[in-house]
């Protein structure tokens, strides 16, 4: 069978972004008048447990106090979207690999667990960087009720590029999105992001320190005669 997609599974594998998520919520924080001021280290152990995106509430569970937890959220999505509209760079060889994608006809998609309109707003701002290569299916917060770690996300994504698992691979960046892609029966090449770099990622994929058009071939398992080329 021959490689004919690439799945990235989150915004996190296009674009380190996670210092923008946490300067974005304690831009909320302070909108709502909290004296919360989240430093990496507690940023980065709330988003350990993968599984969620209830940052507010669990921080709140745990200070023991009560909070509009959704405002917050919502106050933190939209300053998000405005700080990934102003640009960030792309990830090392996700352009090279894009472009290779591109000459090579495969499919494209991106599944992540952010609200659509931090998805649509890297987007905007890194068309440029990405040569205007676009996605033919993107699947965010919206399209589906269960996200990463399920596969749901990625078989949704499948099914919107005609695609069956064995065509494709999923590149990603954390070990919530290995688990989907793997369960959804995808080859998984692992690019940790700052967040990840120091997490067990789930045995079956491979991890690599960065993104190339011979990593996603190895990853594979083919050969670039036997993948698209």
């Amino acid at each position: 069978m021959s490689l004919t997609a690439i799945l990235f599974g989150g915004i996190g594998s296009l674009a380190e972004c996670a210092e923008q998520d946490r300067l974005a919520w304690n831009g909320a924080f302070r909108a709502h008048g909290l004296a919360w001021d989240w430093s990496w280290d507690t940023y980065a152990e709330l988003m350990r447990p993968g599984g969620d995106r209830q940052l507010a509430a669990r921080f709140a569970a745990y200070m023991g106090v009560d909070v509009a937890a959704r405002r917050l959220a919502d106050t933190r999505t939209r300053l998000f979207s405005a700080r990934l509209a102003s640009g960030v760079p792309l990830r090392a060889g996700v352009g090279e690999t894009l472009a290779w994608a591109a000459r090579s006809g495969m499919a494209l998609g991106l599944v992540s667990r952010a609200e659509p309109g931090a998805v649509h707003a890297l987007l905007g701002s890194t068309a440029r960087a990405r040569g205007g290569i676009e996605f033919d299916a993107v699947v965010t917060s919206g399209d589906a009720c269960r996200l990463a770690p399920y596969p749901d996300g990625m078989e949704l994504a499948l099914e919107r590029l005609g695609r069956g698992p064995c065509e494709a691979i999923a590149v990603v960046d954390t070990p919530a999105a290995a688990a989907a892609a793997l369960d959804a029966g995808l080859s998984v090449l692992a690019v940790p992001g700052l967040l990840a770099e120091d997490q067990v990622f789930p045995a079956g994929c491979r991890r690599v320190g960065a993104l190339s058009p011979d990593e996603v071939i190895s990853a594979y398992g083919g050969t670039p005669s036997q993948a698209a080329e």
